[in-house]
């Protein structure tokens, strides 16, 4: 028997979290196409354009010169 003080109490308790959202790192996004062009990482997805990484490359040889 549960008194009649505590019957009209919920039957769990209550989930409380304390955390702040800022402190919580993004997720990473893992990149599907690495190319490496000297000390020069350049990470894509796939489905980036041939447009696209082609000026990234370009970008990365003239960095290195």
């Amino acid at each position: 028997m549960v008194p009649e003080s505590l019957a009209s109490l919920p039957m769990f308790a209550e989930l409380m979290v304390e955390s702040d959202i800022a402190t919580v790192p993004p997720p990473r996004v893992l990149s599907e196409v690495e190319i490496v062009v000297g000390d020069v990482v350049i990470r894509a997805s796939a489905g980036a354009d041939e447009v696209h990484l082609t000026r990234a490359i370009r970008a990365a040889r003239a960095a290195m010169s």
